[in-house]
């Protein structure tokens, strides 16, 4: 029986070291409030940058405003928006990587929850969007507990798993020595040529692709044309996006706290790459929900989605974009005071 418990605690302290090491590691920088982008190799959860900055910077900015959505929403800048807002504004940009309605509504009833105010909104949403409404999986897109009230063995587990992934350690290895970006790391290691410039308080970010088409526009979109990045449009077919019960009901849990808080509010259907239109049924829904004259669609064919000059590639449109629509949507300079 010694032998035995002498030979499972012989076999268990490599494990138990290597998790102690990854923790200690903390390569995905959940433990404390860091400087997130102060070295960019690893892919980070953006929802958990946004949420932890939040909450380290809320009290004494006094955030009253801010954008939802997901990486697209970061097309709006913070600095930008902020000239339509009253002058006193404070604006936060309150994104996730691959965020659904359920994201954003788990956000708003967490500012909500902490009694903070939500004087101005701005919600960038699209089809994808709109079809996210459970709770998300994966180091990449778990939200943290406080906002998304699940389990926080859950959560750490997550990233654990994430951190003891051989493939990851590997890839993180290998670029660590020989500092050479390979196609099998796929999106576990970032290898942009040019860094993000990030505002840390506010959590806008101007990504690093803006320097390498500031460079040389031509020769940037020749080579996404060259790779195939930019396929022929319109698509033949796609999958619909059909109203479930579950968005429902959490675009009424957003737009109650709107109420609640005399938000003033603007709904954005941003335009996307592939040119696909909102279906009726989900406009007529948030024209329902949110008022008609709260809903901006730039989806579908039109002036914002058809020169591949206004994307970096096919799944974000560059800043240009959203600065012309905010051009649109906001009357006039500054939006009244509520």
């Amino acid at each position: 029986m010694k032998k035995f418990l002498f030979k499972i605690i012989v076999l268990t302290i490599p494990v138990i070291i290597l998790v102690l090491f990854v923790i200690w590691m903390d390569f995905f920088k959940i433990f404390g409030f860091q400087d997130y982008y102060a070295t960019q190799t690893i892919g980070l959860n953006r929802e958990m940058i946004t949420t932890k900055t939040f909450n380290h910077y809320r009290g004494k900015e006094n955030f009253d405003s801010f954008i939802f959505g997901s990486s697209r929403s970061q097309a709006f800048k913070c600095k930008n928006w902020k000239s339509y807002l009253q002058d006193n504004a404070n604006p936060f940009h309150f994104d996730a990587s691959g965020e659904g309605i359920w994201g954003i509504s788990k956000k708003v009833e967490y500012i909500d929850e902490l009694g903070d105010i939500i004087k101005n909104a701005l919600v960038v949403i699209d089809r994808d969007v709109l079809k996210v409404t459970y709770v998300r999986e994966g180091h990449l897109f778990i939200s943290m507990p406080n906002v998304s009230k699940s389990s926080k063995f859950d959560y750490y587990s997550a990233f654990l798993k994430a951190s003891l992934n051989p493939k990851f350690l590997f890839a993180y290895l290998d670029y660590s020595i020989f500092k050479t970006y390979r196609d099998y790391m796929g999106h576990l290691i970032n290898h942009n040529e040019y860094d993000h410039i990030v505002n840390n308080k506010n959590c806008d970010i101007w990504y690093g692709v803006n320097k390498e088409i500031e460079n040389d526009s031509l020769g940037y979109y020749n080579k996404q044309l060259a790779k195939g990045v930019f396929y022929d449009r319109p698509l033949p077919e796609f999958t619909k996006c059909k109203v479930t019960q579950e968005e429902i009901d959490q675009l009424n849990t957003i737009e109650a706290i709107f109420n609640k808080h005399n938000t003033n509010y603007k709904i954005v259907i941003g335009p996307t790459y592939d040119q696909v239109p909102l279906e009726e049924e989900q406009l007529k829904l948030l024209e329902l929900v949110f008022g008609k004259e709260n809903i901006y669609n730039y989806s579908g064919n039109n002036e914002f989605t058809e020169p591949i000059s206004n994307f970096y590639e096919t799944s974000h449109y560059r800043p240009h974009v959203a600065n012309e629509i905010m051009a649109l949507i906001y009357d006039s300079k500054t939006i009244s005071n509520r």
